[in-house]
């Protein structure tokens, strides 16, 4: 990628060659703006699309066409401000590009209009350019393009309104919500956070700006670099111990730890931690942090722990039972009795043979693939199962979303309330249409395929499976 004014370029946050943030913007202004991270309601009968799942823990987030998601956290700020960081993160492969001499460039605008009580307050509008230097660049998928923006805000209540739009195409998204800036002027110790970052270097005073790369989407693979935090406590004499904690959606704790946020003085102390990756289970958690004592401040952002490269490295037994649901016999046994210096040639093979567009950088069945195992893993994890082992994983990964779904009552208690079951409808599902039914037969929220059903399922799952 080649470099330009405006542009930080960060080495190594995920394999496959150095992740490049396209523009990092730090800039002060005066007022309003900002939101908690707050879980938002989850309908498990809804199946969620790839960006839907971020827009569920709170996130901002737009259509899958234009998949931007952004995010917003707080610091302290001078007097009697709150800096509210605003992190947005995209991919090349959203964008359109055009060719330079030197190489391909791109460019997106970014609008944010804070509001109180229905009076637009603040507005920031920027106007950003990506430069790559080869034509596969522009495809890809990943996390490649992460904006900041940092603003001092009031404490209280606004709505922001979010607008992106790619500057040389026809793609955008907008969203409202509202947000709630919370008040940093503390009698007793206090922490702010915990902010998930790629790389902090913290500050000296509240009156700073903040010296970090957010990492918008809470997004960290598994195998890869540790989720990082970036911890703030306001009002503490001594050094403070700090309670850390990772719960799942049901509020179970999965880990906990201690810190001690130590560097600073009694106005701002901070600290950085690495949290461990080995004890944290795949899909999505929620990391909580508040001061030893302090149970009415508790901060709390979401984490998604995600299939990586290096997960499948590790757990090469596991990815077999993920390609079993399309690859035939003959290429499962050829990956199985490979030794570990044949797989990669036998996986790059295994996925050129399904890559519609072989002409173009991107292998759209594999990307679209490992998108669903991601949202099956997320949206369907059960008591001791990861989502994408599921009945419900396994048919969104083969199928992708159902064009119909409903909350149905089966079974001897047919008429009894709640629902113990979910209906799919898939309009065109290897050429023909296909219904299924996923039973909680014991009310633990354990949907498992009705024996018909899965029948069905397998059949369809066999006919699009490609012949050996």
């Amino acid at each position: 990628m080649v470099h330009h004014p405006g542009t930080r370029h960060i080495e190594g946050h995920q394999r496959g060659g150095p992740l490049v943030f396209g523009t990092l913007l730090l800039v002060l202004l005066a007022g309003c703006g900002g939101r908690s991270d707050k879980p938002a309601p989850d309908r498990g009968d809804v199946v969620a699309r790839p960006v839907d799942v971020y827009r569920r823990v709170g996130l901002v987030a737009g259509p899958d066409e234009f998949p931007v998601v952004g995010s917003f956290g707080t610091l302290a700020g001078p007097a009697d401000s709150t800096l509210v960081v605003f992190g947005l993160s995209l991919s090349n492969s959203a964008l359109r590009f055009q060719r330079e001499p030197t190489g391909f460039a791109g460019a997106y605008s970014v609008r944010l209009s804070f509001l109180r009580d229905s009076v637009e307050v603040r507005r920031v509008d920027r106007v950003e350019r990506v430069r790559v230097a080869s034509f596969d660049e522009t495809g890809r998928t990943d996390e490649s393009i992460v904006y900041q923006e940092v603003v001092a805000l009031t404490p209280g209540q606004y709505v922001v309104q979010v607008e992106v739009r790619d500057a040389l195409g026809t793609r955008g998204m907008k969203a409202t919500d509202t947000l709630d800036v919370p008040d940093y002027r503390v009698a007793t110790p206090r922490v702010a956070g915990p902010l998930l970052v790629y790389r902090a270097e913290g500050r000296e005073s509240r009156s700073e700006l903040p010296r970090l790369i957010g990492n918008p989407r809470r997004t960290v693979p598994y195998g890869g670099d540790s989720p990082r935090l970036y911890l703030e406590a306001y009002g503490a004499a001594e050094p403070l111990p700090v309670l850390v904690r990772v719960v799942n959606d049901e509020g179970t704790e999965v880990w906990s730890g201690n810190a001690t946020v130590e560097r600073g003085d009694s106005a701002l102390r901070r600290a950085t931690l690495d949290l461990q990756t080995d004890a944290l289970p795949l899909g999505r958690l929620w990391v909580e942090a508040r001061a030893v004592g302090d149970t009415a401040h508790v901060g709390r952002t979401p984490l998604f722990m995600t299939i990586s490269d290096s997960w499948m490295v590790a757990n090469f037994e596991e990815v077999l039972e993920l390609l079993a649901y399309i690859a035939n016999p003959g290429e499962l046994d050829s990956l199985k009795a490979a030794t570990t210096a044949e797989r990669a040639e036998l996986w790059d093979q295994f996925w050129e043979r399904r890559d519609p567009l072989p002409a173009t950088p991107l292998n759209e069945f594999r990307e679209q693939f490992f998108e669903r195992v991601r949202v099956a893993t997320y949206q369907f994890g059960e008591s001791g199962t990861p989502g994408w082992k599921t009945d419900r994983g396994q048919v969104f990964i083969v199928l992708g979303p159902p064009d119909a779904q409903y909350e149905r009552r089966l079974g001897q208690q047919a008429l009894a309330a709640p629902p113990n079951a979910l209906e799919w409808i898939y309009e065109n599902a290897a050429g023909a249409r296909l219904q299924l039914f996923f039973v909680d037969r014991n009310g633990f929220g354990r949907y498992e395929l009705t024996p018909s059903s899965e029948s069905a399922f397998r059949a369809v799952a066999r006919r699009l499976r490609p012949r050996d």
